[in-house]
């Protein structure tokens, strides 16, 4: 993929850096990026697959227009929904550009497939490919037959690993995930963390692609494994009680859920996340979250992952129905 870009770059050292940051559903990416918007050391342009998830502080938005963020550190935060190449081509052709790309693979993509774009493209150059990991999930993930090739190829793909949520396992289980990942990749650099917070010195890590590196990481086909995807999305609102116990009673099958709710009596959304047995329900100010207004309005959103063994949407559809607030009981279905 060449892009378009105004004004090409031939010089390699002056290529701008990018890196990729890739993981599992639930690992922590979109939380690394939060924080890196916030507490950026230089001007980041970071693409990510939706904004629904990109907490930025309010006070920090110096504009949007549904495609981009400008934020006053100098950061934007751009969507992929028009796909990869389209979000390049902006922050390729905007009047000041970044000192450094960051873009997030998809939750059940190849990190590689990404990074294989600054190989190509001459104003681009490949940093890193950052991977994160759930070390409390991580060992369910490797064995389950249905997602463990998905997570063995984002972990070989890696130059640098963060070991994210170690404050949620023990010693031994710690060890046994540092072991788990030697085993899949002799000498890869790992570094552990909480609540998916970036090291300061984690963004000046450095790896040029070198030619030893290509037949490595050679590109292959990436099929899904069957991961199914559902989404619900009405202009409803939720009874609190019986969507907590709902989220205590989902298939093991749904993977990852992730969305905004609606609640009864609530005069903002509820960002809620889920991440297999594991779910948080945070309330929002409405104000703080200006794409949520336009792009939203007053529906209730839920966007889940899971496995071939996920119920049909009919059947999830009707587990989303009985968590329903009796007032949206009474309206007429959409």
């Amino acid at each position: 993929m060449i892009l378009n870009a105004p004004e090409q770059n031939t010089n390699q050292n002056n290529a701008i850096p990018l890196t990729v940051i890739g993981g599992f559903l639930g690992a922590g990416k979109t939380t690394f990026l939060n924080h890196l918007l916030r507490q950026a050391s230089c001007r980041y342009a970071v693409l990510v697959n939706d904004f629904g998830a990109v907490n930025v502080d309010v006070a920090l938005i110096a504009s949007h227009d549904g495609n981009t963020i400008n934020l006053n550190n100098g950061c934007i935060c751009c969507t992929m929904a028009d796909g990869l190449g389209e979000a390049l081509i902006r922050v390729l052709s905007a009047p000041v550009l970044p000192e450094h790309i960051v873009i997030e693979a998809s939750g059940v993509g190849d990190p590689w497939q990404i990074a294989e774009v600054a190989m190509l493209e001459p104003d681009l150059q490949l940093a890193a490919v950052i991977v994160l990991a759930d070390a409390e999930q991580l060992p369910a993930q490797l064995a389950d037959s249905y997602i463990g090739d998905t997570v063995r190829r984002q972990l070989r793909r890696a130059d640098l690993l963060m070991l994210n949520k170690i404050d949620l396992v023990d010693a031994a289980r710690l060890q046994t995930a540092h072991e788990t990942l030697a085993g899949l990749q002799p000498g890869l650099r790992v570094i552990e963390t909480r609540d998916a917070k970036p090291p300061a010195m984690l963004m000046q890590f450095d790896h040029a692609t070198t030619p030893e590196r290509l037949p490595l990481f050679a590109p292959e086909d990436t099929p899904d494994h069957g991961i199914q995807r559902c989404l619900y999305r009405r202009n409803i609102r939720f009874e609190r009680e019986k969507l907590e116990r709902l989220l205590d009673s989902l298939p093991a099958s749904l993977l990852r859920l992730k969305g905004w709710c609606w609640i009864e009596g609530e005069n903002a959304p509820f960002l809620l996340q889920m991440t297999g047995s594991r779910w948080s329900l945070d309330a929002t100010e409405k104000s703080s979250h200006p794409l949520l207004t336009s792009l939203l309005g007053e529906d209730s959103l839920l966007i889940g992952l899971g496995t071939a063994r996920l119920p049909e949407d009919a059947v999830l559809t009707a587990l989303f129905e009985s968590a329903l607030a009796k007032t949206s009981l009474e309206m007429p279905v959409a």
